[in-house]
């Protein structure tokens, strides 16, 4: 956490000092982020930024924290009711979401993006993270449970790991693969209403949903747990 000297800086210096820090951590991986940079770039002298911050580890956590307080800002706006629309388009509301946060915030996000490549999280921060992120898919699962959106032989923690899993990385993919033709940042949220940009969307949600096999499949319609029978066995 910065000292108060930081926080009784002018607003404009505060966040000149704060837009350099999150340019160095989005740019480099933290090990190769460099203080003596921070301090040229923001026009400050060293020590007084060993007057703001602990050190390098300090400024660090306090820009993952601003990034976990964007984004639970932005899912907060206009956030639907899964109990309402169902688990399932509540996932697709989550991954769209997530996708323009992407978009509004690319610096933040390719510091998160950065973190979670190289788990470079400061401890107190990660187990915060993990533990909040995990609880809030867990409850998803109940809701689906509850209202029959997820049938209840479903391991529920099993659940609430694979749709974190799935919903930390297809926002990414959806905009690597779209945007292969030039950068996107530019369209804004535009991007989210291209056709191919929403079949990928409805496919990820039928994924969840059906799974890979079809709704018709026999390996589909087993029921969870129960092995295949194999004929011929001796």
């Amino acid at each position: 956490m910065p000292n108060q000297t930081f926080f009784n800086l002018p607003d404009e210096k505060r966040e000149q000092i704060l837009q350099v820090a999150i340019d160095e951590f989005a740019e480099n991986d933290y090990d190769n982020v460099s203080v003596s940079r921070i301090v040229a770039r923001a026009g400050i002298a060293k020590g007084s930024f060993y007057q703001y911050f602990a050190d390098k580890e300090d400024l660090y956590a306090y820009v993952l924290g601003l990034l976990a307080e964007a984004k639970t800002q932005f899912l907060s706006l206009d956030q639907p009711d899964p109990q309402h629309i169902g688990i399932f388009a509540y996932l697709r509301w989550t991954i769209e979401v997530g996708l323009a946060f992407t978009l509004t915030y690319p610096k933040l996000t390719q510091i998160g993006v950065r973190a979670l490549n190289a788990r470079r999280f400061p401890k107190a921060f990660d187990s915060q993270v993990r533990s909040a992120t995990l609880a809030f898919y867990q409850q998803l699962v109940a809701i689906g449970k509850a209202q029959g959106d997820i049938v209840q032989e479903i391991d529920s923690e099993l659940a609430a790991v694979i749709f974190e899993a799935i919903l930390d990385k297809v926002g990414r993919h959806i905009m690597d693969r779209v945007a292969a033709g030039g950068p996107v940042e530019q369209e804004g949220r535009a991007f989210l209403e291209r056709p191919e940009v929403k079949e990928l969307f409805a496919q990820t949600v039928g994924i969840l949903e059906h799974g890979l096999g079809g709704r018709d499949s026999e390996r589909a319609n087993q029921r969870i747990g129960e092995s295949p029978v194999v004929e011929g066995g001796g």
